[in-house]
């Protein structure tokens, strides 16, 4: 057998793998989808108090003259949590904490980033509301209370940290009868652990 320079080449040819690369930029946009983008969902609103709410409200309320109190002399509450006493069923919750990871998070371990729930930038709460309908749920979301009512189901739940009422979604699916609140946590010392 001869090893002349033409020889090689094929050679190397013939044992040389095709290049393979691991950028999803290359890629199709239909080979970038997850199985997660398969289910449809439908957005619901979320009800955040304004300052024109409050406004209103209090202003509408001075102007009683039947009124036992002003609305000056009764404390502020975040919330009025009557769901004790409502009838209405508790719904089933499951809390669970995202956050964004890259390849240097996971792989250098670069950052702080680790796997705690004090890493975490989204809280998301997934409630099965069984038999219900999107156009029923209402939901009200204020920086650490969500308060979710329905012809069937009742839910007032504090939240364990603070949020960001306008940078939370809702997510309704249809298919399982769940509704998925993502809610971006706003704590203390995100700006140092981030």
């Amino acid at each position: 057998m001869e090893f002349n320079p033409c020889s090689i080449k094929k050679l190397a040819d013939l044992l040389k793998t095709e290049e393979d690369s691991s950028s999803d930029e290359d890629l199709p946009n239909s080979s970038k989808l997850g199985p997660g983008d398969i289910k449809s969902k439908s957005k619901v609103k979320i009800r955040v108090p304004t300052e024109e709410y409050e406004h209103a409200y209090y202003t509408k309320r001075k102007t009683d003259s039947k009124a036992i109190w002003e609305v000056d002399e009764v404390p502020v509450v975040a919330f009025c949590d009557d769901a004790s006493y409502d009838p209405r069923q508790r719904p089933e919750v499951d809390i669970k904490y995202r956050q964004a990871v890259s390849s240097e998070d996971v792989f250098l371990q670069l950052g702080r980033k680790n796997s705690s729930t004090a890493s975490c930038e989204v809280m998301v709460i997934s409630v099965c509301l069984e038999g219900e309908r999107r156009e029923d749920i209402d939901l009200h979301l204020t920086s650490q209370h969500l308060d979710l009512r329905s012809p069937v189901y009742r839910l007032s739940l504090s939240l364990p940290h603070p949020v960001d009422p306008q940078a939370s979604s809702a997510e309704w699916e249809p298919t399982h009868s769940v509704l998925t609140v993502a809610l971006a946590l706003t704590r203390e010392l995100d700006y140092v652990n981030f």
